[in-house]
């Protein structure tokens, strides 16, 4: 997916480069959020909207290394590990992070794999830690993968994490994110 706007100019605030890409409500709680800096809010959506690093950086006119320095940044603000689809759930969990608009379709039925899946990315976890743990191919792994992708019409990890924020896959219980579904193997 090409990057949708590529802003060499420094003139251009971050946030504004969402101004198209997410919901208005949204815009207006990312914009208005003093939790983060502008700069950090955008490059995490762009992350969550399923953007690579390579977009993500030229979306905010940096270079990667700048990227990679504004996103351990980011992990150290949320005070979680460097891995995307984690930073992703940890932003969304925190109580001072504008959380994306939830989508009006129903949420697609994940089986427990999927729901392993996704929770392993919620949680930081590689497909190698997956692996030796469930005593899954990485073949396999990945096959589930492609149909969690699929059921959530994400790009990526981290954009899986965002569409399960969307469908209410992970609420908010009293400001902390729950990781578990309501029905074990089933979508609530």
């Amino acid at each position: 997916m090409p990057a949708t706007h590529a802003h060499a100019d420094a003139a251009v605030p971050p946030g504004f480069i969402l101004a198209s890409l997410v919901p208005a409500t949204e815009y207006k709680a990312l914009t208005a959020s003093t939790f983060l800096t502008p700069e950090l809010l955008t490059a995490i959506t762009l992350i969550a909207l399923g953007r690579t690093r390579q977009q993500t950086a030229t979306a905010l006119g940096i270079s990667l290394g700048a990227l990679d320095r504004l996103l351990i940044k980011a992990t150290t603000a949320l005070g979680c590990r460097s891995r995307m689809p984690l930073l992703v759930h940890t932003a969304y969990g925190h109580s001072d992070y504008p959380t994306p608009g939830e989508l009006g379709d129903p949420a697609p039925d994940l089986d427990s794999d999927e729901w392993m899946i996704l929770l392993a990315h919620s949680g930081g976890f590689t497909f190698k830690h997956l692996s030796q743990a469930r005593k899954l191919s990485l073949f396999d792994l990945t096959d589930i993968n492609r149909s969690l992708l699929a059921k959530l019409d994400a790009l990526t990890p981290a954009h899986a994490v965002r569409r399960a924020w969307q469908y209410g896959l992970f609420p908010r219980e009293s400001g902390q994110v729950t990781n578990k579904p309501v029905t074990e193997g089933s979508t609530p």
